[in-house]
């Protein structure tokens, strides 16, 4: 749980180093919260503005990037039960080595020879 706590603790700092963190203000402030399934070791981090519903574009280009390295070095995965998606597919290859990823796409031209299903939705273009 202590990791958890300084994981959010990190990034409340690295939110307040860069332009974004300056958005905040009492009237829009900026929330940095943990939460996860403590069984499995599954964190989610969210960084949300109360009543602001749209994602704020350089809050998210100065903390994914940076959370996805902790992530790795710590010897996690970006993705969970709720996969990795659209938004997060450009970051495969901080997970995964070349090979692999040729791999992947390899599967996916046996299973989809036609490139019909899907095309670019998950897998990087090689």
């Amino acid at each position: 749980m202590a990791e958890f706590e300084a994981f959010a603790d990190e990034m409340k700092q690295r939110l307040d180093e860069t332009a974004a963190g300056s958005s905040s203000s009492p009237e829009k402030p900026i929330i940095a919260a943990n939460w996860g399934h403590i069984m499995d070791g599954n964190l989610h981090f969210n960084v949300t503005t109360p009543g602001h519903f749209d994602v704020d574009p350089t809050v998210l280009n100065a903390l994914e990037p940076y959370i996805f390295e902790c992530v790795i070095r710590k010897g996690g995965s970006i993705s969970a039960e709720h996969g990795l998606g659209q938004a997060k597919h450009k970051y495969l290859p901080m997970v995964h080595d070349p090979v692999t990823l040729r791999l992947m796409h390899s599967v996916k031209e046996m299973l989809d020879p036609r490139g019909i299903m899907n095309p670019g939705k998950y897998l990087p273009q090689p």
